[in-house]
């Protein structure tokens, strides 16, 4: 049998019961034979006499159960939340690219083959800016019919539902259209009719409601909001038993409050009301693995589950992680795959809690898939990045592995045993830090009662740099002597692909002996957990489906080619050559059955929708479909908490590729002169280069044209130059086009040019998409053409600090960041400090936010050049370097003063030859 070898491990006194050193035992004996594993697998056993073993107690009656035998808590896994406009671009991967769509949410959903998510929450949206995008409204007036094929969410929870019927389906808001005016009455009107449409349109039921707002804060809105959920339930339960009812409304759980964090209190606000115990079925709070006495009260006394009802999922991608800190191999690190296990985990009990854990048993992802484009508010944070609907590429990594762990070999509804179930470590954001843990641990088992054979799981976290080695005790849970089959994902070895040992069954352990714990016979089995891995011990040699296969290094690789959008790109918002399809039962268009969202646009504020014009010239436009009496309110709960605030943020949407370098866009607009509120400006806007989300414009640079013949180009919502149109048409359709040429920006009006604009900043932008602009008005936009420039290059290959392309020969300082920072990664050079990288093109820019430096540039083996760079913002050029041949050059970079800090580098490629 092979011998692993083992270092001694010294671990800390253990919390809770939960661990305990084994020289409390009583004698031991020799363990009888296992049955024979599957052939081919290796028996692991560790024999180094040093190793210095912990206990885990596995005692299948160790579950906590309600008197007539119900256990108190059951597994209810993992699941998505699709809000903020998240989901969006998944509607153009399912038109342009359906076979990239469908993989994607197998991937997801697929119980059997994917990561089997069990549960969907979706925004109600209000046409606000809820942290990553607005999600549209169903209803944007008291009279029009709530219409669920907006946006993205209710698409997403059919199909996934088409996948695995049993997903349990939410509903959730953050905002609120303006028009219910926080009237409860008319709010439920939303709520109903919305609810009744999903029914209509997509035939789904919903298995859950939070009808309160997504994270509330502060007493007065808590108490609040708790009151309207329960006449929320009221109501639903009155309108069961209607003659028009779509279903069984009173089947629907209602979820309070949805808190950040907060929990505890929430809890005994539902407490002190004996009504809101009456009617709430479930606690859920986020981002938290700390409970309290009135959330142990809810769970032990009142039977009422625990959501952890909004998480993250990880952060950066392994790759990126590995090349940048390498000993954690990409598995560990903060809200890293062992992280988010180590959450879920501690989010059950944690040590720190004492005698009052949080016990959550469901996770949510926010989001699961992220599709967005990259450079949203939060993003990265996903299992799936789904950014490029027109070449079909997605990138799925250690997340859906991570949930495998859980969702292949714990079946919902198993239940927790208690003393074996449970973590420590420190306190972090969500759960606790890196390095501080010495053990987490989950385990499960089949309900007691259920016909066949008792089967159990045993999931380890270890996020942490220290191998751990436990000896786990086994007793009434089945047939004794059974092998425990062992699923393990850790990083690489030396020469290794970063994935190669994602998720693989690498043999099982026999018991090594029996002993007997307080009268009990136990099985005892020896298993090291590796630093910075996750570890599944399961009975079940091929999981819960018995179809359970090992990861292949690529298996979550799309076949797909990360291309850029191809310019010319030109949309007229008419869509006519796509086929119909049929939804709901009815055959529908294209604009139909996506109710108006325009190809690959990514609304920030506002909501912009294809709508017929009457005008044969413009048969379909774009039009801004919020104004000053519509507009929906804010999601404020970190302002001052007021619901009834509209937004006055500039409606905005994205659309195209963060690679575009030099390039012309252009617009036609007609301006809505309907004046409906006199203090809110009316103007069309368009913008180039736009990277990240930054609120006003989008876009770094963009020009405005207002409905008295004003303009302003402006600079990160600076404005750089401006003047007056004298002869300008309110009433007439114009013509808006800016030109992005190296440093050079160009705005042109109907054919005549009001400015050029050179930015000799030490803070360009120089690559990025298009976004439109407008004030609270109708503005309606037609024949968007985005175009490159003969002899400029209009792309370029985005390549991120921690790509292992980029060489640091003399050190670095790794920095993990916010979403704000190109895959929330920046390397940090001190004086003396190097880059270097090898690439084909003719320039490249180095971006990033930065301190001012003085580097010494050394392009191919030419002379080096001093170059200084000034204080450079977020996704802004330090140094660009054009005119260089077409071909293969190296680069180096060395910081001769200060520090300097690189977030990614753009490489140019070739002049477009523009005919």
């Amino acid at each position: 049998m092979p011998i692993i070898a083992a270092s001694t491990v010294s671990v800390l006194a253990l919390t809770l019961g939960l661990l305990a050193p084994s020289a409390a035992a009583e004698p031991t004996h020799e363990a009888r034979s296992a049955p024979a594993p599957e052939a081919g697998l290796n028996e692991l056993r560790m024999d180094d006499p040093s190793i210095d073993w912990r206990e885990i107690v596995v005692d299948g009656d160790d579950v906590e159960r309600r008197p007539a035998g119900a256990a108190y808590n059951v597994f209810g896994g993992f699941g998505s939340v699709s809000c903020n406009n998240t989901s969006n671009l998944l509607l153009d991967y399912k038109e342009e690219n359906p076979r990239a769509y469908w993989k994607i949410m197998r991937l997801l959903f697929d119980p059997v083959d994917g990561a089997g998510l069990t549960h969907i929450k979706v925004e109600l949206g209000s046409d606000s800016n809820s942290s990553s995008g607005a999600e549209p409204a169903t209803k944007r007036s008291a009279d029009e019919p709530a219409n669920v094929l907006r946006g993205a969410g209710f698409h997403f929870i059919a199909d996934a539902l088409r996948i695995n019927p049993d997903i349990e389906v939410e509903a959730l808001r953050w905002g609120e259209p303006s028009w219910t005016g926080n009237d409860w009455t008319k709010r439920y009107q939303w709520y109903k009719e919305t609810i009744d449409a999903a029914h209509d349109v997509f035939g789904v039921e919903f298995d859950w409601i939070s009808p309160a707002q997504n994270e509330v804060r502060q007493a007065t809105y808590q108490a609040s909001e708790l009151n309207w959920t329960v006449q929320f339930a009221k109501w639903l339960q009155r309108d069961a038993a209607a003659p028009d009812a779509r279903y069984d409304y009173s089947r629907i759980k209602i979820v309070a409050l949805d808190s950040y964090r907060d929990g505890n209190n929430v809890a005994g606000r539902i407490l002190a009301n004996p009504e809101a115990l009456a009617h709430i079925d479930a606690l859920g709070f986020h981002y938290d693995i700390v409970g309290g006495p009135n959330v142990t009260r809810l769970n032990k006394e009142y039977g009422l589950p625990i959501l952890y009802s909004e998480g993250v999922a990880p952060m950066i991608d392994p790759q990126y992680r590995l090349a940048a800190d390498p000993a954690r191999g990409g598995v560990g690190g903060t809200v890293s795959a062992a992280d988010i296990a180590d959450r879920f985990i501690n989010a059950y009990r944690w040590s720190g809690a004492g005698n009052d854990p949080a016990h959550m048993t469901t996770f949510l992802f926010q989001p699961a898939v992220s599709a967005m484009y990259e450079g949203t508010q939060y993003s990265p944070k996903h299992l799936i990045r789904a950014s490029d609907p027109w070449s079909g590429y997605w990138e799925g990594d250690v997340g859906l592995v991570t949930v495998r762990h859980f969702h292949q070999f714990i079946g919902r509804g198993w239940e927790y045993i208690e003393g074996a179930t449970g973590g420590d470590g420190t306190k972090g954001d969500g759960g606790t830090n890196v390095d501080t843990s010495t053990r987490t641990v989950l385990t499960a088992r089949t309900p007691a009662g259920r016909k066949g054979a008792a089967q159990w799981t045993q999931v380890h976290a270890n996020n942490t740099r220290t191998d751990r080695y436990f000896e786990v005790k086994v007793a009434d849970l089945g047939r004794r002597g059974r092998p425990l089959h062992v699923w393990q994902t850790r990083g690489p070895d030396a020469g290794e692909s970063y994935d190669a040992n994602y998720f693989q069954n690498i043999g099982y352990h026999a018991p090594v002996r029996t002993e007997v714990i307080g009268g009990v016979e136990h099985d005892v089995y020896r298993v090291r957990v590796p630093a910075y891995s996750i570890i599944t011990l399961s009975t079940l040699p091929r999981g819960v489906h018995g179809t359970t296969a090992e990861y292949r290094p690529g298996d979550f690789a799309p076949r797909a080619r990360d291309e850029i959008l191809t310019l010319p790109y030109r949309d007229n918002f008419e869509y006519d050559d796509y086929p119909t399809t049929v939804v709901g039962g009815r055959r529908m268009s294209y604009l139909e059955r996506r109710a108006g969202t325009p190809r690959y646009t990514a609304d920030q504020d506002g909501a912009f929708e294809v709508v017929a014009s009457g005008d044969r010239r413009h048969r379909h436009v774009l039009q801004q479909q919020n104004h000053a009496d519509n507009r929906g309110y804010l999601w404020n709960v970190w302002g001052d908490g007021r619901q009834n605030v509209p937004s006055t943020a500039a409606p905005s949407t994205v659309l195209g590729d963060h690679r575009w370098a030099d390039y012309t866009a252009t617009i036609d607009f007609r301006l809505d002169l309907v004046d409906r509120d006199t203090t809110l400006a009316n103007f069309a806007g368009l913008g180039v280069r736009q990277v990240y989300a930054r609120g006003g414009d989008q876009a770094t640079y963009a020009t405005r044209v207002h409905e008295d013949g004003r303009w302003e180009l402006r600079k990160l919502d600076t404005v750089v130059a401006s003047g007056t149109v004298a002869t300008f048409d309110a009433r007439a359709w114009h013509t808006l086009s800016v030109e992005a040429r190296g440093n050079v920006i160009t705005a042109t009006l109907d054919g005549d040019r009001l400015t050029s604009y050179v930015d000799t900043s030490v803070n360009p932008v120089l690559a990025g998409r298009v976004a439109l602009v407008s004030g609270y008005y109708n503005t309606r936009y037609d024949n968007l053409a985005v175009t490159p420039i003969k002899g400029h290059a209009w792309k370029s290959e985005k390549l991120d600090d921690a790509d292992a392309r980029i060489a640091y020969p003399d050190g670095f300082s790794f920095h993990q960041v916010g979403f704000a920072h190109f895959n929330r990664t920046q390397h940090v050079l001190a004086t003396g400090q190097s880059l270097a990288l090898d690439f084909t093109g003719t320039g490249l820019n180095l971006f990033g936010a930065t301190a001012p430096a003085t580097l010494e540039v050394r392009i191919d083996n030419q002379a080096p050049r001093t170059e200084q760079v000034g204080s450079v913002g977020t996704r802004q050029t330090s140094y660009w370097l054009r005119g260089l041949p077409q071909r293969h050059h190296s680069i180096t970079v060395r910081v001769l003063s200060g520090t300097f800090t690189l977030d990614g580098i753009d490489v140019v490629g070739r002049g477009a030859r523009v005919r």
